[in-house]
Parts: structure tokens; sequence; C-alpha cells
């Protein structure tokens, strides 16, 4: 109550919208250590800078703030996570010129969201993934791509799913389907030999992912629970479900790990946007 009676307060003050606004633009770098168990020597220390759920907004011309902040954490590769674009693209020419910024410096992969796919049209979609392939980006949606070093491989997969395995999200509401080890194996085959480290937008689904084999995942799509209270954390998810089991930071099955953004876009409160950086590590 007395969380309650200080935001009523600062709302009648004049204090809260705008500090909020401030607070939505404000980027954090949220550092992790990913310990992954079989992981290749010759991979150690890998540094993945991840986004996600960008939404549109806007990180200056091309993104330039949010091209700064990546290129100060020297990555060596980066993942998208989808919902880049969303509202009828908006600004999508901000994020196609922040996509070609990034693959001219760093190897660059993404998947599709939810947004990508209910928002566009499929003409707009369509000329997008061209640009995104002019850009020098790498699209996974259910397909893998291999990197070497000194002979060792390292697979990076996307899946991609259809409307009917997210849970109440706008018109998904009705009909929705559980996401089960069948479905990841039909859109993505059976996991590639050695280590692999997926990219899914949704993380409810992370027991499959681990079950499939995924050695790390990285994810978004809960925006960090919109709404965030100390030692309470993320409050609500998109599809309106309260506490979300997976709303930001590094989560374990057993052996296989998954990191999940924040997110960079969307209204939050108590939820600053956040750029992901893990390094992986196999000791």
């Amino acid at each position: 109550m007395k969380i309650c009676a200080e935001i009523v307060k600062s709302a009648m003050l004049g204090e809260f919208l705008p500090s909020t606004k401030r607070q939505m633009s404000k980027l954090e770098v949220g550092s992790f250590t990913i310990h992954a168990k079989n992981l290749p020597s010759v991979y150690e220390g890998l540094k993945i800078a991840h986004l996600s759920d960008l939404h549109n907004k806007k990180y200056g011309r091309n993104g330039y703030r949010l091209f700064n902040l990546i290129a100060k954490q020297k990555p060596d590769i980066v993942v998208m996570t989808g919902d880049m674009i969303s509202h009828t693209a908006v600004n999508r020419e901000d994020f196609i010129g922040l996509t070609r910024m990034l693959a001219e410096n760093y190897p660059t992969f993404y998947v599709n969201g939810n947004h990508e796919f209910s928002d566009m049209s499929e003409e707009l979609f369509t000329e997008t993934a061209a640009q995104m392939l002019e850009a020098g980006a790498i699209c996974l949606d259910n397909t893998s791509y291999t990197i070497y070093k000194d002979g060792q491989p390292l697979t990076l997969c996307g899946v991609s799913y259809e409307a009917k395995f997210y849970r109440g999200v706008r018109e998904y509401r009705r009909g929705w389907e559980s996401f089960t080890l069948s479905e990841m194996e039909r859109l993505c085959g059976k996991k590639p030999e050695g280590f692999i480290i997926l990219l899914a937008h949704n993380p409810l689904d992370f027991e499959t992912y681990a079950e499939w084999g995924a050695d790390v995942t990285f994810s978004g799509h809960i925006h960090g629970g919109s709404i965030r209270l100390p030692f309470v954390g993320g409050l609500i998810s998109p599809e309106l479900k309260p506490r979300p089991k997976y709303s930001e930071g590094i989560y374990r099955i057993d052996d296989k790990r998954m990191a999940v953004s924040r997110g960079l876009g969307r209204i939050r409160f108590f939820n600053p946007p956040e750029l992901l950086v893990a390094t992986l590590s196999g000791k």
C-alpha cells in the first residue's frame, strides 16, 4: 500500500510520468557469465550481445545510441530474438540502419517474433526480410548456421513458430496449443551434433528447448514483466499472466541454460530497457 501511495503522490505532483519516460529510455547493460558444460574450449569467453523486443523504439538515427553501447561491450557476435519491428513498422528504416551497422562489424543473427508476423503484411514482411539480408544479417527462422574456430564447430539455430503456440496474445487467445518436442522437431529437425545456441523469441517453452538439446537459449518476449518491484520481479507478461516464470536473467534446467532479455522497447515501469551481454564459459 505504501508503494501504491507513493506512485499516486508522484503522479499528482506531475513527477511520475516524466520520470517514467526518462527511465524507459535509459539503456542498461545486463552482463552475465553463462556456464555451459559442453562448450568447446576454443569458444571459452565468447561474448554475445543480445537484443530483443525493440518494437521500433528509436535510439537516435539508425539506433546510433544502441549501436555505440553495443560497440563498447566488444561482442564477438550479435543475436536478435524477435519483435524488433511491430505496429505497421514505424521506424523500420532506423532498425534496418542499425542492423546494417551491426552486421558490418559483427556476425549478426536473428529470428522473428510474434509481432513481425502479426503486424506486417506478407508483402512488407518479405520486403523487410530482403533488406535484412542485404544489410548482412542472417535469419535463423527454423534453420541453423555453423561457425568454426580452429576447426571446432558451434551451431546457432533459431525457432520461429506459429501464432497458435503463443499463450493468449491478442488474436491468439483462442485455440492455443502446447509447444512440444515433436513440434520443435517438425520445425527444426533433430538437434544437430555439437554445441548449440538457440534463438527463440518465447522463453515460456524453455523446457521444450532443453529437452530438444539446446545448450544455451536466448529469448525475450516477456519485457521483463513490464512492471518490476524489488524482491518481487516482473509482475505481468504480454499475455497478461501474473508473475511470468521466465522474465529476465539466466535460468537453468540441468546443464541447459537460457538467457532472457528484458527487452528494449514498449511501456515499462521500474524496468529500464536492457542490452543483455552474455559471456560463455565452460569452466
